[in-house]
């Protein structure tokens, strides 16, 4: 590969990217980590469920984050450490109301088994060494979050 980039030029173009991955990362896990057990729509004040799902949140966004460097790393027995925490919180998450279209439980169930599916999937692919298709099937993991949050949370 031939570049016109000396040394300190790549270190720096490096830094900036790892800089911008860093707040981006952050950026997400103020948004879990800032929602808290405050009062939802008109004045209700949140449930007992609501509170363990609001207490989720932060785990899953930890879990997540560590998932994806081990993916990065190769590192298979961690992958499926930190899938291990995400499945295990994923019953909870079914019997949960969310937030906002409420009506459409429905969905928000059939996501939450999605999300288990694809986890399931993450781990394999990682376990059998195919980190490449281990991070393509974190990447709908991260999806089906995204598309989540953005149909139910407030």
């Amino acid at each position: 590969m031939n570049n016109n980039y000396t040394g300190g030029e790549m270190k720096k173009r490096w830094s900036i990217a790892a800089l911008c991955l860093l707040l981006g990362s952050l950026t997400m896990y103020g948004q879990a980590l800032a929602h808290g057990t405050e009062k939802h729509g008109k004045s209700k004040p949140a449930d007992a469920q609501m509170k363990k799902l609001h207490d989720m949140m932060p785990m899953f966004s930890v879990a997540s984050a560590k998932l994806e460097t081990a993916l990065e790393k190769g590192d298979a027995a961690a992958v499926e450490a930190e899938a291990r925490r995400i499945l295990a919180a994923l019953p909870d998450l079914k019997k949960s109301k969310p937030h906002k279209n409420v009506k459409q439980r429905d969905k928000f169930v059939e996501l939450a088994k999605k999300q288990e599916e694809t986890v399931t999937v993450t781990v394999e692919l990682a376990k059998k060494g195919d980190f490449s298709g281990a991070r393509a099937a974190y990447k709908k993991v991260e999806a089906i979050c995204a598309e989540c949050h953005a149909k139910f949370s407030d």
